[in-house]
């Protein structure tokens, strides 16, 4: 279908083809013809880069421009949010305005009622659905990206229960992968189904066994033994090449030895080019791994390297400066990254109790990765058959279909979060009544017999009126309780807040750091830090001798909480050094940890702690403690000793900022606002612009000048 036959907003039609695209792809067309643009209902199944988001931006700028409303696009990743928001700015020229919202979920966020397109978490949605935002009536359109996530087990409840209550309320757009079963999650959302195998580039796929190359046509080509050679003929080709392996460690590993092979096909001007790239690393143990291999053309990507590392080395990567990246199949599922060549290392991990086989679909979520439209015409993905029997991987991950999706809305953490929900913020009155709710679920539509998820509601139902989440009135309705309404609204689980609840006797005549970071580390909601068996002995030493900062006793080696507890423990230290102001690169080295999974445990505690704070709030609290928690939560957010509190409340002031100004003899407000501005301009990290920002909010008229007098009071000079 030419663009310029859409029957759509000529506008639309305009923007389309000023990116260059005068004819759809067939299942664009397809879908665009389904009924999908006069309102039905319509999931989407096709490969990746076959241009799903060109349809959903189609779909959701039309709907604007003709109805008015709002239209919502839900994404897995806070990355992926990203880069929705970046493409769909475009949109803004037609007079539409865009927003993303990822964070913070205890707020209704009113400002994005003056948005047309807003771009969330499924999480974020969720939590804005259960606040009762007055926006959210009108939304129009829910576009679901990744939908096959919906079989995730910890973050398809989410999703699942946001589409069950917008579903008739807005129409539905579901873009997916390939899965098993698309019929029946169509079926569920009564929607139209497009399942396409067709790609803009073709896709060769192969399984690669001690230097020969079988393809899933039955060709074979010869390579040296190691499959490097794979990765150095598409750097010869001037071509890129993906690398999944399964593990952090073996990205590093695999990556520092590849650049060793790869830095011989480099220009000096891309030698140039790299060792300016890697000078913006940060001094980490994993930054100076990243520098080493940036210099020889490749990179590694995991969950451990901060977001401003990741994306650098996405952006350098399409730009073609960095020729190989080596990474965790976490990348598969994330942000828009294709590459001539996808490599699969490893078709296991382990998980828990020994080695599981990938899923299929994972693994064809990988391969979707090979072959850049407007580059390539053709793709390759191969799959190394280091242990296993090449004919084996040829069967299950190449000529194999992926599997169904499965409700996850049975896996307890989330079903007790959203039945809480259900009650105390989206007015389910009665047991009746919410299992009715339950009956538009898609666990419903795919079970059909619902007897087990009854008895698991019940016995739920039990334990949030025992533990005063809700009570009952004499006519069985379900009356929220204060406790279960903000417990719902803060986004834990009702198993967190019960221990915190139960905590604060203690927490009152104790309060403490660690023991309040023990707390946070032994809730479902917290990722903990695995103690090594190695460590236990002395993190158990730590327990013992912080024993009386504890709100819990210590298990049994014979229990099985043991070693659970011993990583919160480890957890806690992490923390607590983080508040004493270890520097980040020794607590990277002592606990054996990336940039990006202390980011993450900030992230978390300090949601986790603000959540504490808000249920403490409820029962008739101490001012003393309430303050002592408040005064933690800042050191907790900030990474601060107690004696910066006043400082780090000035904007642009953070943990190296504060600590640079105290230990220059500025301790106060008062300090910073009776000193002459050269002398502030003389401490690290404080500019001119940072200087003007914080006289502006002390409401202070002074003249600051550029000029740069000579650095002291840095946070290294402190820590030496």
């Amino acid at each position: 279908m030419r663009v310029d036959k859409l029957p759509v907003d000529e506008r639309i039609k305009r923007v389309v083809r000023e990116r260059g695209i005068e004819e759809l792809y067939p299942p664009q067309a397809e879908a665009l013809k389904s009924g999908v643009l006069e309102g039905k209902n319509l999931v989407l199944a096709i490969p990746t880069a076959s241009g799903k988001t060109l349809v959903s931006e189609i779909v959701m700028v039309n709907k604007l421009l003709s109805e008015g409303g709002k239209a919502v696009y839900l994404v897995p990743l806070k990355a992926l949010a990203e880069e929705k928001y970046r493409e769909f700015k475009e949109w803004e020229k037609l007079g539409l305005k865009v927003a993303a919202t990822t964070g913070d979920y205890d707020s209704t966020e009113e400002w994005l009622g003056r948005y047309d397109i807003i771009v969330a978490t499924a999480e974020k949605f969720d939590s804005l659905l259960r606040h009762n935002a007055g926006w959210i009536e009108d939304v129009k359109l829910i576009v679901a990206d990744e939908v096959h996530l919906i079989g995730s087990y910890d973050r398809g409840a989410t999703l699942e229960m946001i589409l069950t209550h917008m579903l008739g309320r807005a129409q539905i757009l579901a873009l997916s992968a390939t899965v098993g079963n698309a019929e029946e999650l169509a079926e569920w959302l009564g929607a139209s189904l497009v399942v396409s195998d067709w790609r803009p580039v073709e896709l060769r796929k192969g399984v690669f066994h001690t230097g020969t190359l079988i393809w899933e046509d039955g060709k074979v080509e010869t390579y040296p033994e190691n499959w490097y050679s794979l990765v150095t003929d598409a750097v010869k080709r001037n071509k890129g090449a993906l690398v999944f392996v399964n593990t952090r460690r073996s990205a590093e590993k695999e990556a520092i030895a590849l650049a060793k092979v790869v830095s011989s096909y480099l220009t000096k001007p891309e030698k140039r080019a790299l060792e300016r790239l890697a000078s913006e690393i940060e001094d980490n143990p994993t930054g100076e791994k990243l520098k080493r291999t940036l210099k020889g053309g490749v990179a590694f990507h995991h969950a451990g390297l901060s977001r401003t590392e990741r994306t650098l080395v996405e952006e350098a990567f399409r730009e073609g400066l960095v020729k190989v990246i080596t990474a965790t199949p976490t990348l598969s599922a994330g942000v828009n990254l294709p590459s001539f060549r996808v490599i699969i290392r490893d078709t296991k991990r382990y998980a828990g109790f020994g080695w599981t086989d990938i899923p299929v679909l994972e693994i064809q979520q990988m391969m979707g990765r090979a072959g850049r439209p407007k580059y390539d015409r053709v793709g390759e993905a191969i799959i190394i058959a280091r242990t296993e029997e090449p004919g084996r991987l040829m069967e299950r991950y190449i000529r194999g279909k992926p599997e169904k999706l499965f409700s996850m809305l049975a896996n307890e953490g989330a079903f007790r979060g959203q039945v809480l929900a259900l009650i105390t913020n989206f007015g389910i009155k009665s047991f009746g009544e919410l299992i009715r709710f339950l009956e538009r679920t898609f666990y419903a539509h795919q079970r059909k017999d619902l007897s087990s998820l009854e008895y698991k509601a019940k016995n739920l139902v039990y334990f949030l009126i025992e533990n005063e989440f809700i009570d009952l009135d004499l006519e069985e309705q379900f009356i929220p309780l204060p406790f279960g309404k903000r417990t719902s609204q803060l986004y834990i689980d009702p198993l967190t807040a019960k221990k915190f609840r139960d905590a604060f006797p203690a927490i009152e005549k104790r309060p403490n750091p660690f023991g309040i970071f023990q707390l946070i580390a032994s809730t479902p909601d917290m990722a903990t830090l695995t103690a090594k068996r190695r460590e236990m002995e002395d993190y158990l030493d730590l327990a013992y001798e912080l024993e009386d900062s504890l709100y819990t006793s210590i298990p049994y080696y014979e229990d099985s909480r043991f070693q659970g507890f011993l990583s919160q423990v480890k957890t806690a230290k992490v923390l607590l050094d983080w508040v004493n102001e270890v520097p980040e690169t020794r607590i990277y080295e002592t606990y054996s940890i990336d940039p990006g999974d202390l980011y993450r445990l900030i992230e978390l505690a300090d949601w986790l702690m603000y959540s504490l704070i808000e249920l403490y709030r409820l029962f008739e609290p101490k001012e003393e403690v309430l303050q002592y928690l408040r005064n933690l939560h800042l050191r907790l957010r900030h990474g601060i000793r107690e004696e910066l509190l006043e400082l780090v409340k000035l904007p642009n002031i953070g943990r190296k900022r504060a600590r640079a100004l105290y230990n220059a003899g500025f301790r106060s407000v008062e300090d910073i606002a009776s000193a002459k501005p050269a002398e502030l301009l003389k401490v690290e990290g404080i500019g001119a612009k940072i200087l003007d920002g914080i006289y502006r909010h002390l409401g202070i008229e002074k003249r600051v000048t550029d000029e740069k007098p000579k650095k002291r009071g840095t946070l290294e000079d402190f820590l030496r």
